[in-house]
Formats: C-alpha cells, structure tokens, sequence
C-alpha cells in the first residue's frame, strides 16, 4: 500500500503537475481572500476568524481534489500499467488505500500552508482579543473530511472513466451534487420536517454545522460514513476489475 502511496507522490512531485495544481490553488486562496474585493476578502469581513476561508474551500476542493485524482486509475487503465498492477500480489484495498493515501498526503501539503492564514488575522486582532482556536480546529476537521468524502468519490471516478477529463469532469459533478444538490432541493419544501430530512442528506449540512465550531456526533457519524461507503465502492471496482 505504502510503495503505491509512494509512486503517487513521485508522479506529482517529479514534474511540474503536483507544483502546478497545488500552486494554483495557493494562488486562488491567496488572492480571493487578501486582494480581491469579494464577499469571501478576510479584511472586509470584520471579524477575526476564517469565515470565508472555510465557506470558500468547498468550491475550491470541487476543482482541485478531482484534478489530482483524475489519472490515478484513467491513466493507468490507458497507458495498460492497470492490468500490471492488478496481478501483482495485492489485495483490492491495499491498490485503493495506496492511491487514496498517495493522493490525500499531496491535498495535506496543500491545505498546510492555508494555517498561515491563522497567523496572519492574528497579527492583525487587538492585543485584547484572543482567536478561537477551538472553532479552527472544528472547522479544519470539517474541511479534511469533507475533502476525504470528495478524494473518494474522485477515485471511483478516475476507476470507471478510462478518459482522465470524463473522469475529471465526472467527479466534479458528483462532488457538487452531493454537497450543494440536496440542499437546493430540500428548499423546495414548505414542510419543515421535509426540509430537514432532504437538506441531511447532503453534505453541506453537516459541513456547515461542524465549520461553526459544533461538533456534534452525527455529522461525523455521516462524514465517516460517506467515505467508507465510497471507499467501499472503490474497492469492489478493483475487484471487478480482477476478474
């Protein structure tokens, strides 16, 4: 599992991909929340927290988590090193693990320098005020997890598309429909209960609620869930595709 981890990180770290999709997105980061005057700018929003960081991530993660997923199975399906790979002695979710732990350690390496942010706000804050800190370490939780959900969906994509821009654009689409789908549909209900129980089903419920500082157990519950039942899936892909 470790040695496909491995060969995941060299890919991306041998060339100019991984420094490209990482880059870009440290870039976007940077400008939309210290530059550009936007809704999502730290220095218009008035508060010291991350607020707009963490509203931000998700729309940012949508792109960035597909594009490093997208060849980790389309290309080797394409270039024929799949088969190679399926025959050697690993078990189904050793070969998913590997590529699910390659391509996470590449996303923990993006979202490390964002925590420059934090010390940014607070040079800026009053000597009187203090951050809080429980609220960035919830709201970080919440952004890695949400990002694992997307890595996994990201993954069984790159497994069923052998092209690596149906696999991306593919992926893209999951990822928005289970975060932002459930709750436009859920405000088309004018029963409360209705709302609730559609708007739970999506992720960004959940997401929202845990981004305030409110850890509560069944949105973890249903964040953990949701990326085993995609790790999963991925794996019993591997499996069909042994046979």
């Amino acid at each position: 599992m470790w040695s496909i981890a491995k060969r995941e990180l060299r890919f991306y770290f041998s060339n100019l991909t991984g420094y490209l999709v990482i880059g870009s997105y440290l870039l976007i980061n940077t400008l939309f929340l210290w530059f550009f005057d936007t809704p999502f700018q730290l220095l218009n929003s008035g508060f010291g927290d991350l607020t707009p960081f963490f509203e931000m991530s998700p729309w940012l993660l949508l792109l960035l988590i597909p594009a490093l997923s997208m060849r980790s199975f389309s290309e080797e399906r394409t270039t024929g090193t799949l088969e190679l790979l399926l025959t050697k002695p690993l078990r189904p979710v050793e070969i998913f693990g590997g590529k699910f732990i390659g391509v996470a350690l590449i996303l923990f390496i993006a979202l490390i320098p964002t925590s420059l942010n934090i010390v940014a706000i607070n040079a800026l804050l009053e000597p009187q005020s203090e951050l809080d800190w429980g609220s960035f370490i919830a709201s970080y939780l919440a952004l890695i997890l949400v990002a694992l959900v997307f890595l996994c969906m990201s993954l069984c994509c790159s497994l069923i598309f052998r092209n690596q821009v149906t696999s991306f654009l593919m992926a893209v689409l999951v990822c928005f429909t289970q975060f932002f789908v459930w709750n436009f549909l859920a405000d088309f209900s004018a029963l409360p209960w209705v709302y609730e129980w559609i708007s739970d089903l999506g992720i960004q419920t959940h997401y929202s609620s845990l981004s305030r500082g409110v850890l509560q157990i069944e949105d973890l519950i249903y964040l953990f869930g949701l990326i085993a039942v995609f790790y999963i899936l991925g794996v019993e892909l591997i499996k069909k595709e042994q046979v």
